[in-house]
């Protein structure tokens, strides 16, 4: 199994990827606040990962609960697998915390912070099958 995680933000949507469904990898970082456009950037990923199951990063309560319930209605016009929202509270701070431990710049780890936070998400969903 193929999974493609995001990690959803008002101006930043993180994105992670795992091909055999055991260890997640960060991908990519898409810069987009408007939603149609972030759709846009994202069908790309989506074509090449092909991944059976997408799983988008919400909190347990705020604006971007209703925005990931947006994005999954708006994304299932370009793909046909499986969506499943999974909580990602303090994917954040993991990220931040991991980042932290390496040697790269306050640019660069800022930079990483959403697709590491995704790869977090992801990590958790694959570890609690």
């Amino acid at each position: 199994m193929k999974y493609l995680c995001l990690d959803l933000g008002t101006a930043h949507t993180g994105l992670s990827v795992s091909e055999e469904g055991v260890h997640a990898t960060p991908l990519a970082t898409i810069f987009e606040k408007d939603l149609d456009s972030l759709i846009g950037k994202l069908t790309p990923y989506l074509a090449q990962a092909n991944p059976d199951i997408l799983v988008i990063g919400t909190p347990s309560h705020g604006l971007l609960v209703d925005y990931g319930k947006l994005l999954a209605e708006k994304v299932k016009n370009i793909y046909n697998g499986q969506i499943i929202f999974y909580n990602e509270d303090l994917s954040s701070k993991k990220a931040q915390k991991t980042l932290n431990s390496t040697t790269k710049s306050h640019h660069q780890k800022k930079q990483l912070e959403h697709q590491t936070a995704a790869a977090h998400i992801l990590q958790d969903y694959l570890d609690n099958l």
